[in-house]
């Protein structure tokens, strides 16, 4: 199990991360200067609560975690390179899951930025040509998708189940060679 960082003043929320991720960490700081060189590797678990610099996405792979989170906050971090954003106390299940995604390689962020994010995107590329091969209600699917929309909205607004729109993202996914809505979004700016 690869190991991780904790910068944070909080005992009481290092306690409950080790606990929440039920593994300790290689180092547990209390200030940036207490940080060492060994863990520029690791997944930097990071309290947002010190007003810890954005200069540390440079040099750490670093999961901002915030007790007040917010998407303006969280967009920040993101653009300077943070590779998770979530609240601090997080359910340790929420934790696991970010923590997952950045050891293998993803980035994590909740749903309300994700949203925000396939908005702008969509925005950007809202005049850019569709394949031929995508269904009438697949056009509708990218159409929502391009508002930000959840699949649950989605759903609803097209009055299908989600199962049924998760049928339709799959299809669109394949045929864009994607794997997510993000990189649909992205590759629809080009």
């Amino acid at each position: 199990m690869p190991d991780i960082a904790f910068l944070t003043a909080s005992p009481a929320l290092a306690a409950y991360w080790r606990e929440s991720l039920q593994r300790s960490p290689r180092v547990c700081a209390g200030s940036v200067a207490a940080l060492d060189a060994d863990c520029r590797e690791l997944p930097l678990l990071l309290d947002l609560g010190g007003g810890p610099p954005l200069s540390l996405c440079a040099t750490h792979r670093v999961l901002a975690l915030s007790s007040v989170p917010g998407d303006e906050e969280g967009l920040r971090w993101l653009q300077h390179g943070a590779v998770a954003y979530l609240h601090a106390y997080s359910s340790a299940e929420l934790l696991r899951q970010a923590l997952a995604a950045v050891e293998s390689g993803g980035i994590w962020f909740g749903v309300s930025i994700m949203q925000r994010l396939c908005r702008q995107l969509g925005a950007i590329g809202a005049s850019a040509p569709l394949p031929a091969d995508l269904s009438a209600r697949e056009l509708q699917v990218v159409d929502a998708l391009r508002l930000g929309r959840s699949n649950k909205e989605i759903a609803q607004v097209l009055a299908i189940t989600e199962r049924t729109v998760k049928a339709h993202l799959t299809s669109i996914f394949q045929k864009f060679d994607v794997a997510d809505r993000l990189q649909l979004l992205l590759r629809l700016t080009r």
